[in-house]
């Protein structure tokens, strides 16, 4: 919601100003239609926040919300998605596809937020900025809310500022509904509307206006989100018979924050998974965290510090310490997981970050009338008290960075005249407030870790380059400096298994996955790779533990069955059971595994078998809703065959004989395509198509 100023600015624009405008949207839709690409084609819902979202459009679709999780989440994005999903099918990629193109647009608040500040051309930079922001297209494209609350929250911030410049009533009101939405967004949001109220009304009564009228700005804010918000806490007080403003994830988030061990953890979480009421559950672990809290205050103060630096540290500090999650050693993702890119382009983002944020501080302390900044400085601060007194969640620091965006853009306008006279800025006060808030955030940011890392580097990069070229006894020896330089990198020993893997040594490589296995137990590619080596060596149990390990603590969705299927480089069986552990690589377009399957996967309307040919009889045992109508196609082989579902297990027989050069066993994909309906809304969410419980060719 733009206000009416900014609406007529933009109409009033220069043809060329309108032209550039245009092209930073379509930069914009580009980085993130080529984030959607390689993050987000596979259609997987991730565990966590993207399922629970998920759930609760699934619900919405249904007439209902979901109330029986492990939290109450905020309706917005859900409500978002549900407008997506059937729009796309009821298809997540094609859903993800529509928003990233929506959102694409959002850098038009950027705009507004920047112009209103500074003007017009810092509108342009500031939308410039947020086009290519890398984060901020990620997550455009990711089933996590936020890209949408960011882009609600800097149009509420605009709108705050224009209402306490004019004193106007109406774009208080207007701002509150936009607070509002961002607030049942993101929880976090909640917070800033009575900040931004108290704000205004200290502002009124420095100039002598009288707080109490009720058409008083801030009181009109106040009522501008009550009427958003309203309903939805009314909802929930019939639905829960308790209060619930926006969600119930804070309370359990402080909890998290002060937890000292893992079975303090797991205890709490027993006693939490215990209390069926949400609002209930939320006001036990508050009551949890202030017990921990009392027990130990100076611990809790301290790791106040330590939260505060992981909200503001740069993402290559999980290289540093190598707890990558969900990036393969070539730099692609096994899983969606927004956040977490390849090492070249975490390095830039991070440039990204650290530029922005002091291209920030500069404008902050430079800008002509510091007042305007103090709707984003109060939500600087709230959103860094709430990160140190919950978990420091780098998520978080998104909305931080994008709030600043319009101040970065006016002192990276401001350069050229700091280049042609620094003289005089040198001489200038501001300049030594701005060099403390330099070295402050510097401070934040450094990590003593990155030491061994980078000397690691000079081994590391040219000993994977020797091993992507084959050369394997100059990589053996770079690589193994690289892992006595950084002994606890689990991502060193990856490197020496990747090593021993392409030298056929098995069983050295399945011994070192294992072992960075241990080190960092969420590393999927770890896990993921043990899975496949111990298949290649017949070891079922490996591979299955493995497996579960994966499960435990993500799970295997279409995501992580294209990754295989894509690095995968053994020869197909000529037996495949998807979802057997061994099979990992020769199935993908599956659901994850769902209780109403002891053995096979459902697919996801467009699934895909890989097994090793022959001249017999490819053999497919099956089942779905009577009715339904399945397509099974072999690709680069004219052989096609419809059946329609019975509802019962059914046996599908396909002769191989016309196939050329048969005798050879050519390797075969085998395609299953079909209309999709809901599994099941509680147990198994996903939009199911066909049971693939067996596919073999026999002689």
């Amino acid at each position: 919601m733009l206000d009416h100023h900014t609406l007529r600015n933009a109409r009033a624009l220069p043809t060329a100003s309108r032209i550039a405008l245009v092209a930073v949207i379509v930069l914009a839709l580009v980085m993130r239609l080529w984030f959607w690409w390689i993050q987000a084609r596979s259609g997987a819902v991730p565990p966590g926040d993207p399922e629970e979202y998920y759930r609760a459009a699934i619900h919405i679709l249904h007439g209902g919300y979901h109330d029986t999780g492990k939290w109450l989440r905020p309706p917005v994005y859900p409500a978002f998605l549900a407008l997506l999903l059937p729009a796309a099918g009821m298809h997540v990629a094609g859903a993800l596809l529509i928003q990233a193109c929506i959102l694409s647009v959002g850098v038009l608040a950027f705009y507004a937020c920047g112009a209103h500040l500074f003007g017009r051309i810092t509108g342009l930079v500031t939308a410039l900025l947020a086009a290519i922001f890398i984060p901020l297209a990620s997550y455009a494209s990711s089933l996590y809310a936020e890209a949408l609350f960011v882009t609600l929250l800097v149009a509420g911030l605009t709108a705050l500022n224009d209402a306490i410049e004019r004193k106007s009533g109406r774009m208080a009101f207007g701002a509150g509904i936009i607070l509002a939405l961002a607030a049942l967004t993101r929880a976090v949001g909640v917070y800033l509307i009575p900040l931004a109220a108290a704000w205004m009304a200290w502002r009124a009564w420095s100039n002598g206006y009288p707080v109490w009228r009720w058409r008083h700005p801030a009181i009109l804010l106040l009522l501008g989100a009550m009427l958003v918000i309203g309903p939805w806490a009314g909802r929930n007080y019939l639905v829960h018979g308790r209060l619930i403003v926006s969600d119930t994830n804070g309370g359990i988030s402080m909890w998290y924050g002060t937890v000292r061990d893992d079975a303090e953890q797991a205890a709490g979480e027993a006693r939490l998974a215990a209390v069926p009421n949400l609002a209930d559950r939320q006001t036990l672990a508050l009551r949890m965290a202030w017990d921990i809290i009392r027990e130990d205050p100076v611990r809790f103060l301290t790791r106040m510090r330590f939260k505060i630096a992981s909200l503001y540290a740069l993402q290559t500090r999980s290289y540093a310490v190598g707890d990558v999650i969900s990036i393969d050693s070539r730099g692609m993702p096994l899983v969606q997981n927004a956040g977490e890119y390849s090492l070249g382009l975490t390095l830039l983002a991070d440039a990204q970050y650290v530029a922005l944020m002091l291209l920030a501080i500069g404008g902050f302390c430079f800008m002509p009338q510091p007042a305007r900044a103090a709707p984003t400085l109060l939500w600087i601060g709230l959103a860094t008290l709430l990160a140190a007194l919950t978990i420091g969640h780098p998520r978080l620091r998104l909305p931080i960075v994008a709030a600043v965006l319009p101040f970065a853009a006016y002192a990276l306008i401001r350069l050229p005249v700091l280049w042609r006279q620094p003289a005089r800025f040198l001489c200038d006060r501001r300049s030594y407030a701005a060099l403390v808030g330099a070295v402050i955030f510097l401070a934040f940011i450094f990590s003593t870790r990155y030491i061994s890392w980078i000397e690691s580097l000079q081994y590391t990069v040219p000993g994977r380059a020797a091993l992507a070229a084959g050369d394997v006894h100059r990589a053996g020896r770079l690589l193994t400096r690289a892992r006595e330089v950084a002994p606890d990198n689990p991502l060193r020993v990856i490197d020496l298994a990747d090593l021993y893997l392409a030298q056929g040594d098995n069983e050295r490589a399945l011994e070192l996955y294992r072992l960075a296995a241990s080190m960092e137990h969420r590393s999927l590619y770890a896990q993921a790779m043990r899975v496949l080596t111990a298949a290649a060596l017949d070891n079922p149990a490996e591979a299955a533990a493995a497996l579960r390990a994966i499960d435990d603590y993500w799970r295997s969705g279409n995501d992580l069955l294209e990754w295989a299927w894509n690095a995968r480089h053994m020869s197909a069986p000529s037996h495949v059971i998807p979802g057997d552990p061994a099979a990992l690589g020769f199935y993908a377009g599956f659901a994850p595994a769902t209780p109403d399957l002891t053995v096979g996967r459902w697919t996801l309307g467009e699934g895909r078998v890989r097994v090793r040919g022959g001249c017999g009889t490819l053999v497919v045992r099956m089942h779905g809703p009577a009715g339904r109508v399945v397509d099974i196609s072999l690709d680069d082989w004219n052989i096609h065959e419809r059946v329609t579902l019975t509802g019962a297990p059914q046996e599908v027989r396909i002769s191989l004989s016309g196939i050329r050069e048969c005798e050879y066993n050519p390797e075969l994909t085998v395609r299953f395509t079909s209309a999709t309906g809901l599994l099941d809304p509680e147990t198994a969410p996903w939009y199911g198509g066909v049971a693939i419980t067996d596919v073999r060719v026999t002689p």
